[in-house]
């Protein structure tokens, strides 16, 4: 893979790795809104704060697949750098 490649291959993770940051962030805040309407619920309305608790064990679930898929990317990041870093250190060697 050339430089160039590997450049375009970074950036196109980069952006993945945003959109899962991006993802993790709205699934969390929904589970805050999601635990002070429980919270509300929780004396006037079981039957609803059990079905809110539900859905924050969903949430839940989908946030361990995003956390999941970040680090995996993480790790594909940090391998194409490596392959940069040293695509340039090859490139870009000096003549002594």
């Amino acid at each position: 893979m050339g430089l160039a490649d590997s450049q375009a291959r970074l950036i196109m993770i980069t952006r993945y790795k945003s959109d899962l940051e991006f993802g993790m962030q709205m699934i969390a805040q929904e589970r805050t809104v999601l635990a002070y309407e429980a919270q509300a619920a929780s004396e006037d309305y079981p039957e609803l704060a059990a079905e809110l608790h539900l859905l924050d064990k969903k949430l839940d679930t989908e946030l361990k697949t995003l956390e999941t898929q970040y680090k995996a990317v993480t790790t594909e990041y940090e391998s194409v750098k490596k392959i940069i870093d040293d695509r340039i250190k090859i490139d870009f060697k000096y003549v002594s």
